[in-house]
């Protein structure tokens, strides 16, 4: 597909077509170029785009040295030439002062001012890694986006909002415990890659979670209908926007989405727990 958006109506089209799309066509950094660009009508986006082709070419560089240094390929090398390209030429690093400013969500400004949020970060690093056909994936660990390189036998779990470092399990478990609590042990459900819908979902929850925490529910629901476009099939967002649409008192609304949600869950709970909201809301109707 190409990559042909420019403004925020074409940035909308190219997530609807990329909803369509078998998940392992999906590009990762498109979509979340995307996501960003649809929010930001006076941007150049191509500037984005040529700053990440740097970022690649950079690591070709980086990382054919290091295999001459090292007599060969590795996923330590891989590793090395990330962080070297990543954190030291480019200066990327995680926002530890303000975490939770949108902006550490927004590719294009965490582009702009070299910070981010564990995901964003893991986002622009796994599609670099990508780029030189090295096996990257972002992992569905709690609370805190990771990414895996792999090659030969040999897996490494880096952290790109650490500076790229290599993380042991001593690390995982602290993150871990810091983000779910003491009592959590490290699940090999943890180490599962993420798809790309996925990573964009994870990445938009972030937006939305946000928001309604401080009662911005209109643009809540605005992102919602974002990954919509992305995951059309995800019956999960029928409740979401049936919740905010609800929050918005818009009942009448909130009940077709309801209604979607019902027909297509499979879960005896969350369907009797659906059918008691749809209730609540068709009193209101009435």
């Amino acid at each position: 597909m190409t990559d042909n958006f420019s403004d925020p109506a074409s940035a909308r089209d190219y997530l609807c077509i990329s909803g369509a799309l078998p998940d392992q066509n999906i590009d990762l950094f498109e979509c979340a170029l995307a996501l960003a660009a649809v929010h930001r009508p006076s941007v150049v986006i191509d500037k984005y785009r040529q700053h990440f082709q740097k970022i690649c070419d950079d690591l070709r560089v980086e990382f054919d040295a290091l295999c001459a240094k090292n007599n060969g390929d590795s996923a330590t090398v891989q590793a090395e030439s990330l962080r070297a390209v990543m954190t030291r030429d480019n200066g990327y690093a995680g926002d530890v002062v303000d975490y939770d400013n949108l902006q550490n969500v927004d590719l294009m400004r965490v582009i702009d001012r070299r910070l981010g949020m564990p995901i964003t970060l893991s986002i622009l690093a796994v599609s670099a890694c990508r780029s030189m056909g090295w096996d990257a994936d972002g992992l569905n660990f709690p609370g805190h986006f990771i990414m895996r390189l792999e090659k030969d036998g040999e897996r490494l779990i880096v952290d790109p909002f650490q500076g790229c470092k290599v993380l042991q399990a001593s690390d995982l478990r602290q993150i871990l415990k810091s983000n779910v609590g003491e009592e959590a042990e490290l699940s090999g459900d943890y180490y599962e890659p993420c798809t790309a819908r996925e990573t964009l979902l994870r990445l938009q929850n972030n937006i939305k979670f946000r928001l309604i925490d401080t009662e911005h529910y209109q643009e809540a629901l605005e992102i919602v209908d974002l990954m919509t476009l992305v995951a059309p099939d995800d019956y999960r967002l029928d409740l979401d926007m049936a919740v905010l649409l609800s929050r918005l008192e818009r009942p009448r609304a909130a009940v077709e989405h309801i209604g979607r949600y019902i027909e297509k869950t499979s879960d005896d709970e969350e369907k009797a727990e659906a059918e008691a909201f749809l209730l609540e809301l068709k009193s209101i109707l009435h």
